[in-house]
């Protein structure tokens, strides 16, 4: 599994998340990117070993997601249930390893945990969030719906007291 500790750590010292400034440091870090939107003045998607990254938003402001861990859900399966279950378990088996590269590595000593939920309402099987440099970093398991793969995503973000929400999910 990729360990993307240094690109987060060099994201979250930039003043803004920009799609110009993000896409930056992921070509000097060795990411492949490629134009998905050409609304868009940076590529949206990249690639690197077996990860993928996804830089959303319209700006100024961007938001970073890196797919370390991805699944995908096979309807042919006798019985979809069980199948689900076994992904779920698997994926939050891998969270506490990419947790602990997070916390272990070059954004460790930087890295603030909060009381408050910093999903942004984003709904997590399983996940640990931190604040960090003004941003917010949260490693988790996601599955959107039945049409995705159940993913194990970190995802660097602008803070804002307005993203509070209900996270259904449970905490490390």
């Amino acid at each position: 599994m990729v360990d993307v500790s240094e690109e987060l750590s060099r994201l979250s010292d930039l003043e803004q998340l920009t799609g110009q400034a993000v896409e930056s440091v992921l070509v000097d870090r060795g990411w492949a990117g490629e134009r998905r939107n050409p609304a868009k003045e940076w590529a949206t998607t990249w690639s690197r070993d077996d990860a993928s990254a996804w830089i959303q938003g319209d700006g100024p402001s961007v938001e970073v997601e890196f797919t370390l861990w991805y699944r995908e859900v096979e309807e042919e399966w006798p019985d979809p249930d069980t199948y689900m279950d076994e992904l779920y378990d698997t994926a939050v088996a891998e969270l506490p390893r990419v947790v602990s590269q997070l916390e272990s590595g070059t954004l460790g000593a930087r890295l603030e945990t909060s009381d408050e939920d910093l999903t942004g309402g984003a709904d997590f099987i399983q996940n640990k969030a931190w604040r960090i440099s003004g941003k917010v970093l949260l490693a988790g398991v996601k599955h959107d719906d039945t049409e995705t793969p159940v993913q194990l995503v970190v995802v660097l973000r602008e803070y804002s007291t307005g993203d509070a929400a209900e996270d259904e999910g449970e905490w490390l």
